[in-house]
């Protein structure tokens, strides 16, 4: 064998791989959202093609040093209240399996908030049919509207104020319509915002059933140093926001997948995220689990709309900026922070993996320079 074949030879099948590797990554940020597709909207000419469409870009995790629970709140991308992206169907399919299986625990609505939910559904029902006018229909039947959902087939009444209807008929049809779940906030006497209705599909360690009428405050007990840190803050945030004012913040959790769990058993996770006895989880099995939160005033009503779009990310599909952000987030923790949010299950094979990426992107980096050289 020549000089050529033992040296050149593996060195531009590195360079093959790395090709490979950019390319896939490249790839899988599209994929997932991590770059904006130019197929995410549509228009009425156009047929639908839901496997084209990516996900809307969720927030990075940006890598904090110092832990502390945070607002970070922007300004929401109006024209994005809303997404639709190649997951629709196949979380729809969960979302009706939901809805007849389990509606009592995901479905609640308090009789004062009737009138808003009947008004978020109309809300919800001119978005989508003005951001996706080739999946959505806004028509009328006897006089009555209706939108039509052109992927599912479904049709939902819009504007009846029947007083026979299901109290929760108009929040089930909007989060049958959207990706996002749906909640209603009021205030009460005290001038504390509470969950009045809420369609909470794809919860993290809790159920509608249980904590329907619970003030914000509440509802975030669970969560160390919320009430120190921005309990205040939030309370004059709700109280400020106004109809021309939508805003949105963005949050994430791991969650650990069980061997074989189906994508219900994945969103639906109402108990916890991090089982204990999972003490040795692949790379494949630890999913990084964001929100993208957002926050509308109603104008008629006054009420607030909360959404809640729900993305998965498994831990070795994740970009290795993120990778090292979450390495770097997940030490800055301190040990009661880590309890709660699972560290004690996952934290040491993240690191691990991250150890392992970082060296392999460093091997790969000398052997890039050497062929170059």
């Amino acid at each position: 064998m020549t000089t050529f074949s033992l040296v050149v030879l593996p060195l531009l099948a590195c360079v093959c791989a790395i090709h490979y590797r950019k390319q896939l990554l490249q790839w899988l940020s599209i994929q997932l959202g991590f770059v904006k597709s130019a197929n995410h909207g549509c228009c009425a000419t156009q047929s639908p093609d839901l496997k084209r469409m990516a996900p809307y870009p969720a927030q990075p995790i940006k890598g904090r040093e110092r832990y502390r629970v945070m607002m970070d709140i922007r300004k929401l991308d109006v024209q994005n209240w809303l997404t639709i992206d190649k997951n629709y169907m196949a979380e729809h399919r969960v979302r009706s399996q939901l809805l007849h299986e389990k509606k009592t625990q995901v479905l609640q609505c308090l009789p004062e908030s009737l009138d808003a939910c009947r008004e978020a559904l109309d809300e919800v029902a001119e978005f989508l049919c003005r951001r996706f006018p080739c999946m959505f229909e806004r028509a009328g039947d006897d006089g009555l509207p209706f939108i039509e959902n052109r992927m599912t087939g479904e049709r939902f009444a819009l504007g009846t104020r029947d007083p026979q209807e299901e109290l929760t008929a108009a929040l089930e049809a909007a989060v049958r319509l959207t990706m996002e779940d749906l909640s209603i906030l009021l205030m009460n006497e005290d001038g504390e915002y509470y969950l009045a209705a809420s369609a909470s599909l794809f919860p993290t360690g809790w159920t509608v059933e249980e904590r329907i009428g619970w003030t914000i405050s509440r509802l975030h007990d669970p969560v160390p140093l919320w009430h120190q840190h921005v309990a205040n803050s939030v309370s004059k945030f709700l109280a400020r926001l106004t109809p021309t004012s939508p805003m949105e913040r963005s949050n994430y959790f791991i969650e650990i997948k069980r061997p074989n769990e189906n994508l219900f058993e994945i969103l639906y996770r109402p108990n916890t995220l991090c089982e204990k006895d999972l003490d040795n989880p692949s790379p494949q099995e630890i999913i990084i689990r964001r929100e993208r939160q957002t926050f509308r005033r109603l104008p008629r009503t006054g009420a607030i709309v909360f959404g809640v779009k729900t993305y998965l990310t498994p831990l070795d599909e994740l970009p290795m900026q993120e990778l090292e952000n979450l390495a770097k987030e997940m030490k800055s923790w301190p040990d009661y922070v880590g309890e709660y949010k699972g560290r004690n299950v996952w934290g040491r094979k993240v690191l691990e993996y991250c150890a392992t990426r970082t060296s392999l992107d460093v091997l790969m980096g000398e052997v890039n320079e050497k062929v170059e050289v």
